[in-house]
């Protein structure tokens, strides 16, 4: 489980590198994320640590490289198929 720093970088990283085609600077990342530069560099090497992203420490954030944009959870399935397997269809057909 991320801390709420490494998941709020995280999800400011994979915006950007979506949205905007860049990776955020540091002080980007300060002004977005609220955080100090020493609590971005301590979520970054966990990020880095845990492989959600690629990351040499002692190297600007915005050579990162994103590699899975989003927490891990061991008790959430990889996909939700609502209905396909006629489960989870009575909340529509019930109410």
């Amino acid at each position: 489980m991320l801390s709420d720093t490494a998941r709020k970088l995280l999800m400011v990283m994979r915006h950007s590198s979506v949205h905007h085609r860049y990776m955020p600077t540091l002080a980007q990342l300060e002004t977005k994320s609220g955080r100090t530069a020493d609590k971005i560099k301590a979520g970054l090497q966990e990020l880095a640590n845990e492989d959600y992203i690629q990351w040499e420490p002692g190297n600007p954030p915005e050579s990162a490289v994103v590699i899975e944009g989003w927490e891990r959870t061991k008790d959430q399935p990889a996909a939700i198929s609502w209905g396909m397997d006629g489960s989870h269809i009575d909340y529509w057909t019930n109410y």
